[in-house]
């Protein structure tokens, strides 16, 4: 089958179109068809060949998720052939793929898969960050942090469809600010500026954020613990500013804080499968009524898988950018 590989050229890593083994099934996995995938930052480790993930033998098929049809899977399993699904995959730009059988999410009615690639990595990491490692209640303040990127996105919608008391969207600048109100922001934060705790504090009459959801890093680490309220919860997400910052053990104490990591690179089969889960078990009724909705930026051929990690590295899109493997 044809897939969209990492491979070594003189000015360093590219991304090829090949021809590799045909992926196969086993027990407890389905085959699915693939029609779209998305475009991750992680991807771009990837073809440096600093991501984890894909380390090994094989060639480096590019690609963390895929949406599709699948076409094979065990008798009386929970999906069937013929079902449009989205799911986490890792290879997921390739003509064929496959996956443990309680990953995928079945798309829904009138999603395209275009969006079920846009889709899926936001709604998996976003609703375990707010459900699972900031043990998220209805009622809580929720801060995002780089809400404009694809996750930041799907975040604060995750946070309005599970019943946010006020949503607050970080952003370096105003110029998608519409969007973010649209998404359901009821307030705009300017990261950009020093101080910007003093900004939520008077968002929130000074108690400050339940959870904030954190995708900067170390140099907003400071700021974050003096946002948050009593027993309040920073879970790192992500760390495009750095990993290191200034870390005042007395705040954590004082406000009886946790700061909880997340990621998908050191989860076990069975822990990826539960991520899945709790989306299915909280959001399948949100999904099927239209109250979460990706923002594709573009799609793109997935020839022009390169093209497209560059638009995703020089942060000139957004939403997310979408690669079609075949015809939707």
């Amino acid at each position: 089958m044809r897939a969209m590989v990492v491979t070594t050229s003189p000015t360093g890593p590219t991304i090829e179109q090949r021809e590799i083994q045909q992926a196969t099934r086993a027990p407890g996995q389905v085959l699915i068809d693939v029609h779209a995938a998305s475009v991750n930052r992680a991807d771009l480790a990837a073809r440096a060949s600093t991501y984890a993930a894909q380390a090994g033998t094989g060639p480096a098929v590019v690609g963390l998720d895929a949406a599709g049809v699948v076409l094979e899977t065990d008798a009386g399993a929970r999906l069937a052939p013929g079902d449009r699904v989205m799911t986490l995959v890792t290879g997921g730009l390739a003509e064929r793929g496959v996956v443990d059988d309680r990953m995928p999410i079945v798309l829904p009615e009138q999603w395209s898969f275009d969006m079920g690639a846009a889709a899926v990595l936001a709604l998996l990491t976003g609703h375990n960050a707010l459900r699972t490692a900031g043990r998220f209640h209805p009622g809580d303040t929720v801060l995002v942090n780089a809400a404009q990127s694809g996750v930041g996105q799907m975040t604060l919608q995750l946070a309005v469809a599970l019943g946010a008391g006020r949503v607050l969207a970080g952003m370096r600048s105003v110029k998608n600010a519409d969007l973010l109100k649209r998404l359901g922001a009821d307030a705009l934060i300017r990261t950009d500026s020093d101080g910007f705790a003093q900004q939520v504090l008077e968002e929130t009459d000074g108690r400050g954020a339940d959870i904030v959801i954190d995708h900067v890093g170390g140099p907003y680490l400071a700021e974050h613990l003096q946002s948050t309220a009593l027993g309040g919860r920073i879970i790192s997400v992500g760390r495009l500013g750095g990993p290191t910052g200034d870390l005042d053990l007395e705040t954590v104490a004082l406000k009886r804080l946790s700061i909880v990591g997340v990621t998908f690179r050191t989860r076990d089969a069975d822990e990826k499968a539960a991520v899945a889960q709790g989306v299915r078990d909280d959001l399948t009724t949100p999904l099927a009524e239209g109250r979460l909705d990706p923002l594709v930026d573009r799609v793109l051929p997935w020839t022009d898988a390169l093209a497209a990690q560059e638009a995703v590295a020089a942060d000139s899109h957004l939403g997310k950018i979408v690669l079609r493997v075949q015809g939707d």
